[in-house]
């Protein structure tokens, strides 16, 4: 329970890979808060939560709003008085060449995968920052490492943006106890990965609670002396 007492907002926390992050911080003590859009979903969540509901606490808002945010943001301080861990977990995915993709494509993977990550950092940060501690990790991709991304191409735009923004943030919080990490997950064994590819080895792809175990990791007093950034977890 290495996480009792701690607050933990996760967003986009009722889907394959946030939904393994809100459990994960749930089994370890943290009071856990989601952001959903999915009422089915969070219902799921909460079934899954068992003996550690009482824990959960879930928003339905849209990460674009920045209002919507901020009414999220001043209703967990209301009744916890802190954040102490900020997971930006909401996202989602295209295919396409570059030359391809239309404008209503390249603009639907920014607002997913990079967008969505401005409202909550811009909320969350500056109450980190008044109590002396915080511990940010978002999430990028493995298909942008070496170059990759074609065939991907504003997804993997869109998820190289969240990474030069989480490392912008980390040089701003330099001598702060905030820090910020980027986790970059290679293809994921979810139900949706599955259906989109069959036939495919998933024995090579990277379990959901894999990736959870590496933001834990991040977030807690064992990874005090990491100052890396971007973390592959390619499986």
């Amino acid at each position: 329970m290495d996480f009792e007492n701690r607050l933990a907002l996760v967003t986009g926390g009722t889907g394959a890979l946030g939904s393994a992050v809100a459990l994960d911080l749930l089994e370890c003590g943290a009071h856990t808060v989601v952001t959903y859009r999915s009422p089915a979903e969070w219902a799921a969540l909460q079934d899954r939560a068992g003996a550690h509901r009482d824990k959960l606490l879930g928003f339905r808002l849209d990460l674009l709003d920045a209002a919507e945010v901020d009414r999220c943001i001043a209703g967990i301080l209301t009744q916890f008085q802190r954040i102490d861990f900020l997971v930006c977990v909401a996202g989602g995915f295209a295919a396409g060449r570059s030359f391809e993709t239309d404008d209503a494509t390249w603009a639907r993977m920014f607002d997913l995968n990079f967008r969505s990550l401005l409202a909550p950092l811009r909320a969350v940060v500056p109450i980190m920052l008044r109590q002396d501690f915080g511990r940010i990790v978002t999430v990028s991709s493995g298909t942008i490492l070496r170059g990759g991304g074609a065939g991907v191409a504003a997804y993997a735009v869109s998820k190289g943006a969240a990474l030069q923004l989480t490392e912008i943030l980390a040089e701003e919080l330099k001598g702060h106890n905030v820090r910020a990490h980027c986790v970059l997950p290679g293809t994921m064994d979810t139900e949706a990965n599955r259906r989109a590819m069959p036939g495919t080895d998933f024995s090579q792809w990277v379990a959901t609670r894999d990736v959870a175990r590496v933001i834990h990791f991040l977030l807690g007093d064992d990874a005090r002396a990491v100052r890396s950034v971007a973390v592959p977890v390619l499986g």
